[in-house]
């Protein structure tokens, strides 16, 4: 496992494999759906209100084109370090993926938490978490490529 932290192309593949993966659900497999499936919410919650929203009128494409163009250029800083990683660098990026890791653990609380306040309209509760996680994972990544572009 020290290896591949230690390669720029490992973590570059990682960072791309997650980019593609979300990408395609928020731009390809989210407009394939029928509008119908968004409707309405009329729940208690402006937050959820708000959001509702926000997927109804198509805004999450600009939102993971953004993230997804995020990842590009943390993939092109790996990409463009063209030497390996040394021990301390690993340590760094482990550092970073377990400040992702964390956040993950505690957006998956805030999760599970919400679906069990209220079990309804789970796609849309799903589709943040999957947003969060991945904004998580492209954030910390480019924190470390930053990091180590600096020392």
């Amino acid at each position: 496992m020290k290896r591949n932290l230690k390669s720029t192309t490992f973590n570059a593949l990682c960072i791309s494999l997650l980019s593609a993966f979300y990408a395609s659900i928020f731009i390809l497999y989210i407009n394939s759906l029928k509008v119908g499936w968004i409707g309405s919410y009329e729940g208690d919650s402006l937050f959820w209100t708000v959001w509702n929203n926000f997927l109804a009128s198509g805004n999450h494409q600009p939102l993971a084109a953004f993230v997804a163009a995020m990842s590009v250029v943390v993939v092109a800083l790996l990409l463009g370090r063209t030497k390996r990683h040394d021990e301390y660098h690993a340590l760094i990026l482990t550092y970073c993926l377990a400040v992702a890791a964390i956040l993950t653990v505690i957006a998956i609380a805030v999760f599970y938490m919400v679906i069990l306040c209220e079990p309804s309209w789970f796609i849309r509760k799903f589709t943040l978490f999957v947003l969060v996680h991945w904004i998580t994972v492209v954030v910390s990544n480019l924190a470390y490529v930053l990091i180590c572009q600096w020392r």
